[in-house]
């Protein structure tokens, strides 16, 4: 039996679209914009576009590379660049439209900037701005003109050691021992959807964590010879496995390497991949505790009223303002305790202050409340700052006098338990 080798060719051909987009000669990047602006400002829904530059920077053709919804457009660096590659592009513009006439950058539209930026400097095709166009009235925002440190080369030089660290940190594991892989993604209803597809640059910014707990598996498998963290992200891209459960690899998924009990997260990053050090490390949940104030502290319902107050000069200015108000009832402060995997339903609150009256009695009836240390600081900053009402009783004994006095002043001496027997009653009122 014969086998031949054949050789195919395999070719690329540009099309015109039949019509003519402009009667006007375009023949430098500011006449393309000027063009395509009003017609973007008149669409409805999020288009992206690229217009491709020649050597002297002269538009060859555009591109409308995405349509979205009225507010998301949904767009990769491989589509951007295709064009400009097909036509032997130098250079590029890219544009897209806020329907919504707002001309503000997104971080998403930051985000797209940098990547473009990135890319040129791999494929040698120059970007020269990215135009965002507002719908209706046409106005357009240069982000080079705005943002012209995303165009400087020296924004990105910490991008290439960066990748460059997550190639090392992945080259450790491939010596003899055999090693496995898990693909994470973000599990609906997590804390992870504060910072689903967002790099690792905004997490960091928001001070937010990312943490296993966050995550599900949606595949696992074996390492082969010559697999690296690039090839799996192509091949979950690409050439996803039939079993693969998730949506293609993204920014804000985790590689899970694994070799002989030794594990390391890599976050997918807008720029290759980062090692997420406390990946693995129990996530400590804290409640949350917060200020309450109703206008009717008879009713809450009745009147306005906020749960989310974090200080208590602002409780006690919003408290102030209610006592003005229409509505005749009596303004009450109070305190919330609301603990992670809780419904609403669930939090713990109480009322401290209604009218003219604090009553730190009812803490003993609240031992949800008064066995948080949080909440105790918090009712001391409240005595604090609120001088024109009367205090009834005190804080619970079984709440040390340290905690107390730390309240007031956390630098100040620390009284014992025996001061704190010899308080007098009109000073533990105040108390």
């Amino acid at each position: 039996m014969q086998h031949e080798l054949k050789q195919v060719e395999v070719r690329l051909k540009l099309t015109d679209k039949a019509g003519v987009f402009s009667m006007e000669r375009i023949d430098t990047p500011e006449k393309a914009v000027s063009v395509l602006a009003p017609v973007l400002a008149e669409l409805d829904r999020e288009e992206v576009c690229v217009v491709n530059l020649d050597g002297k920077g002269r538009p060859i053709n555009f591109n409308v590379v995405s349509i979205g919804s009225v507010n998301a457009s949904l767009v990769t660096g491989r589509e951007l660049y295709k064009t400009a590659i097909l036509c032997n592009a130098a250079g590029m513009i890219m544009l897209h439209n806020h329907p919504s006439s707002d001309l503000q950058m997104s971080r998403m539209d930051r985000d797209v900037t940098e990547k473009m930026m990135y890319a040129s400097f791999l494929l040698d095709i120059a970007f020269y701005d990215h135009i965002i166009v507002a719908g209706g009235t046409g106005e357009t925002f240069s982000i080079r003109e705005n943002v012209p440190e995303l165009f400087e080369p020296s924004h990105y030089a910490h991008l290439i050691s960066h990748v460059a660290d997550g190639v090392k940190e992945e080259a450790s594991y491939h010596g003899t021992s055999p090693v496995t892989y898990e693909i994470l993604q973000i599990k609906d209803g997590s804390n992870g959807e504060q910072y689903r597809f967002w790099g690792m640059n905004y997490v960091q910014e928001t001070g937010l964590q990312v943490n296993v707990s966050d995550y599900e598996s949606k595949y696992q498998g074996k390492l082969k010879p010559g697999e690296t963290l690039d090839t799996l992200y192509e091949r979950f891209n690409l050439h996803r496995p039939e079993d693969f459960t998730g949506h293609s690899l993204s920014v804000s998924d985790v590689i899970v390497l694994e070799s002989v009990g030794d594990k390391k997260a890599f976050y997918v990053d807008s720029f290759g991949f980062c090692e997420v050090e406390d990946f693995f490390a129990e996530k400590l949940e804290r409640a949350e505790i917060t200020f309450t104030v109703a206008e009717c502290g008879e009713f809450h319902s009745l009147g306005r009223y906020w749960d989310d107050i974090s200080n208590a000069e602002e409780a006690i200015a919003l408290w102030k303002e209610y006592q003005k108000g229409p509505l005749n009832g009596i303004p009450s402060i109070g305190i919330q305790i609301h603990k992670p995997g809780q419904t609403g339903m669930e939090d713990a609150q109480m009322d401290l202050v209604s009218g003219k009256k604090m009553d730190l009695d009812m803490l003993r009836y609240y031992p949800e409340i008064n066995a948080e240390e949080t909440a105790i600081q918090k009712v001391c900053e409240l005595v604090e700052n609120l001088h024109d009402v009367n205090v009834v009783g005190n804080i619970p004994e079984n709440m040390s006098a340290e905690l107390m006095i730390h309240g007031f002043n956390p630098k100040g001496e620390i009284y014992n338990e025996e001061l704190r027997k010899e308080l007098s009653p009109k000073h533990a009122k105040r108390i």
